[in-house]
């Protein structure tokens, strides 16, 4: 596992950020209706754009597995493929947001 900040956040990634986004919130943000999520969704790759420390976690093929954003020293979001919740990677991820600020 490979955990470092993103600089340039090419559409490619941006996607493969998104697709974790997406998993993850239908699998624990059950009170959101579809066009809910749906709705929240169409400022996701905006907002992955914009927040200034995005933090990524990727795996052995160097695929993104879990993602956080910072912005003036407040964890702004932080989202888990469902595959990789209970392995730990949140504290490690949320780890390296803590010794920032």
């Amino acid at each position: 596992m490979r955990i470092r900040e993103l600089g340039e956040r090419p559409a490619p990634q941006i996607r493969q950020l998104f697709h974790i986004w997406e998993s993850s919130v239908k699998e624990t943000h059950l009170f959101l209706s579809p066009s809910g999520i749906e709705m929240i969704g169409n400022g996701v790759p905006q907002a992955l754009q914009a927040v200034p420390h995005l933090i990524i976690a990727e795996d052995t093929q160097a695929l993104p597995v879990a993602f956080m954003g910072i912005d003036n020293r407040r964890l702004e979001m932080l989202f888990l493929a469902p595959e990789e919740c209970g392995k730990g990677l949140g504290a490690a991820v949320g780890g390296i947001w803590y010794r920032a600020v």
